[in-house]
């Protein structure tokens, strides 16, 4: 096992609060076998809810037209951060936001002459939000399928730096993951 494979397991383990064997890490060749190794581990239902996603994007939203007064219709995945906090107000209006969004792992930019380096778009924030939300689900143990598959997907993709695969892709051969 690799130092990514390594990797990828312990974020699994990490956010879901699981375990996962080394014997069980060498039979998971695919997103699609951690996806349904993580649904086991955690006894994830097939609740039917708003997917996690789409309400990651509508708080981050709500709080992006709250905090910083931008209007809701310029606010989409790929909007520039440093274009919704314009200039002059920039600093006071993420921090209003960090607090507002309840995102306080965000950097302060107070000591960075109010420098946007990272979140660069909105679909930055709605990750961190989605990570945000994960960390309650995980706590109240209520995961759905859906929401599984969501934050096993962000694991993979944060942890490997790889933006487009299949749930089928192996991770060997096609995603390079040693």
């Amino acid at each position: 096992m690799g130092l990514d494979s390594v990797e990828l397991v312990i974020a699994t383990e990490d956010i879901f609060g699981i375990s996962i064997s080394e014997a069980d890490v060498e039979q998971i060749v695919t997103p699609r076998h951690l996806i349904d190794h993580v649904k086991n581990l955690v006894n994830a239902k097939p609740k039917v809810r708003p997917c996690l996603s789409q309400r990651a994007f509508h708080r981050v939203r709500r709080s992006l037209v709250t905090a910083a007064q931008v209007e809701r219709g310029s606010i989409s995945l790929s909007a520039k951060i440093r274009e919704l906090f314009p200039k002059p107000q920039r600093v006071d209006s993420w921090q209003s936001f960090r607090e507002v969004s309840g995102l306080t792992d965000l950097p302060d930019l107070r000591f960075r002459r109010g420098l946007i380096f990272a979140p660069t778009r909105v679909r930055c924030l709605v990750s961190q939000e989605i990570w945000r939300m994960a960390g309650g689900i995980s706590q109240s143990g209520d995961w759905s399928e859906s929401e599984v598959r969501t934050v096993v997907r962000m694991i993979i993709s944060g942890q490997l730096g790889i933006k487009r695969f299949s749930d089928d892709d192996e991770f060997v051969r096609d995603l390079g993951v040693d």
